[in-house]
């Protein structure tokens, strides 16, 4: 498990980087229709981060306006009012980040073995083990690469200068 928690780390850290010059003004713009903006993706992969803690039975430190907000089935919004600052969503990253590594050194084998009782892609992810790598490593890359595309589109460069 310590290659996917440095995977983990490496989703934080780029999420950083990737935000670290947007002005906050700009985190809910939408330059190209059907595009997620910085604020969605960011608060969406905390979110997905904080799924993690539910799937472990853990209490979870987002809510239920952050699921209406964030989870599967919401969309963007141009209106800036209803998403936190940059500082705040990257803060939440943090610390639902900080909470999921200590949750999975700690997580049992039969947690982990168990069935992905979800109906999040339990074909493609059949024990919770599995769900949780998706998680922390592909969902979370897949939306920060959506991120790196909204940059390019605004006319940000490369973060990692490829």
């Amino acid at each position: 498990m310590e290659s996917v928690l440095n995977a983990f780390r490496f989703t934080k850290s780029f999420a950083h980087l990737l935000a670290a010059d947007i002005d906050d003004r700009e985190m809910a713009q939408i330059p190209h229709p059907g595009m997620n903006h910085p604020a969605w993706i960011l608060g969406h992969v905390a979110l997905g981060g904080d799924l993690v803690a539910k799937l472990l039975g853990q209490p979870m430190l987002t809510d239920e306006e952050w699921l209406r907000v964030y989870g599967p089935g919401s969309t963007c919004s141009e209106d800036r009012a209803i998403y936190p600052t940059k500082s705040a969503l990257l803060s939440k990253l943090d610390e639902v980040y900080e909470s999921v590594e200590k949750m999975i050194v700690e997580a049992s084998s039969e947690q982990l073995a168990a069935p992905n009782a979800t109906p999040f892609f339990p074909d493609q992810f059949p024990t919770t083990g599995d769900l949780i790598v998706h998680l922390m490593t592909t969902h979370a890359s897949m939306h920060l690469g959506q991120l790196s595309a909204w940059r390019r589109c605004v006319g940000k460069g490369s973060v990692l200068g490829v």
